[in-house]
C-alpha cells in the first residue's frame, strides 16, 4: 500500500495539504490546482487505505458536506516522508538537484 502511495505524487500532495488543516473537496482542488478526477482518485485511494478520515455534516440547505482530515496512518507516513525528504538533501550531488527538488516539492 505504501508503494502505491509513493507511486502517485498527487496522493502525497493531498496528504501534505491535509496536514495543515482539514479541507473540503473544492478546497483541496483549489489548493493543489488539480482537476476533479485527480482529487476524487486521490481521496478514494487515501480513504480506502485509512490515510485520511472523512467527516460528514449536513448544511442548513440540506446538503451533506464532507471534510477530509489526516488520519493517524497519514500523519505517521508524512512524518517519515519528511525525514526522508530532508535527508535526501545531503545526497543532492549524487542524486541530482532536479530529482531532489522534485521530491521535496511533494511535501514542502
Amino acid at each position: 500500500m505504501i508503494i502505491d502511495l509513493l507511486g502517485h505524487k498527487d496522493y502525497i500532495r493531498v496528504l501534505a495539504t491535509l496536514y495543515r488543516k482539514p479541507m473540503y473537496f473544492s478546497q483541496i482542488q483549489r489548493a493543489l490546482n488539480l482537476n476533479p478526477v485527480q482529487v476524487d482518485r486521490a481521496l478514494r485511494f487515501l480513504r480506502k487505505g485509512l490515510w485520511i478520515v472523512p467527516r460528514t455534516a449536513p448544511t442548513e440547505r440540506g446538503r451533506i458536506m464532507v471534510e477530509y482530515s489526516l488520519g493517524k496512518r497519514g500523519a505517521a507516513f508524512l512524518k517519515s516522508f519528511k525525514m526522508f525528504s530532508d535527508d535526501v538533501m545531503k545526497h543532492r550531488v549524487s542524486l541530482g538537484s532536479a530529482e531532489v527538488a522534485e521530491l521535496q516539492s511533494l511535501y514542502h
